[in-house]
């Protein structure tokens, strides 16, 4: 077993690049019946389409790919080629390109049915996405990241693997990574109980699928979300522990330095 496709590093999708260019690291392209627009091959990343009406068709690896309204799909952009112009196709909709500097993970090709409520409520993603783009703040680049990672979980929700080269995800893993990202940290037994679990059933699953413990998930999770307000903001230390769910900035240096050595303000 693979497990290092389940460990939270993977899942959490960390900004990797400091001096990243939200312009070029992601594109929101909404698409009305009859446009087309230019498709320029896709550097790696994610790829998601929010079908609203008409079909989107493209290769994926050259296996034919097509969803129709009320559809989502999300694949590696790296692997889609052979776009079907969306004049011929009808295609209405929303296509999103995430560079790997804001989505680490590789997108595994996956696609299924979307109610109009969910079409509103990822329409309400996209939108605070765009909101935070168009503003400049020294965290806004998280708060994208952040709003990014929410968006491709909630469409990923109930989908079908187009492509099942690869072992699945147990579903639990994606919504125990979402709980953290809204939670932040907190002790196992908080999370097991959103879960429905039992803390030692939610440890024993994280040991049995990744082989670590659940509180060595979380704590992997949050110490990622950590690093990056540290290195990628100007949020002072103890605004950052009250950010990640610490009683206070002593607790947080103390968890801190257990897990890298070094305070919070001297890892910058």
């Amino acid at each position: 077993m693979n497990t290092g496709k389940i460990l939270p590093i993977d899942l959490y999708h960390t900004v990797s690049t400091a001096n990243l260019t939200l312009e070029r690291a992601l594109k929101i392209v909404h698409v009305e019946i009859g446009q087309d627009h230019e498709w320029l091959p896709l550097e790696p990343g994610t790829l998601a389409v929010v079908c609203r009406a008409g079909k989107f068709e493209c290769k994926v690896l050259e296996k034919e790919i097509s969803i129709v309204g009320g559809q989502v799909l999300l694949a590696s952009a790296e692997e889609v080629s052979g776009v079907s112009r969306f004049s011929e196709t009808g295609f209405e909709g929303i296509v999103i390109y995430a560079g790997s500097e804001l989505l680490i993970n590789r997108q595994r090709l996956m696609s299924r049915t979307i109610t109009p409520d969910e079409l509103e409520e990822s329409a309400l993603y996209i939108r605070l996405i765009q909101s935070q783009i168009e503003r400049m703040s020294d965290v806004r680049v998280k708060v994208v990241e952040s709003l990014l990672r929410a968006l491709v979980f909630f469409l990923q929700q109930g989908g079908h693997l187009v492509d099942d080269r690869d072992r699945e995800v147990p579903p639990f893993f994606h919504d125990f990574a979402l709980l953290i990202s809204r939670y932040h940290h907190n002790p196992v037994y908080f999370f097991a109980e959103k879960l429905g679990l039992t803390s030692a059933e939610l440890n024993n699953k994280c040991k049995l699928h990744s082989g670590i413990s659940a509180a060595e998930w979380i704590s992997q999770y949050v110490l990622l979300e950590a690093k990056d307000l540290l290195i990628k903001t100007r949020l002072r230390p103890f605004r950052i522990a009250v950010m990640l769910n610490f009683s206070n900035y002593d607790t947080f240096a103390r968890w801190f330095r257990r897990h890298t050595g070094e305070l919070p303000g001297n890892w910058r």
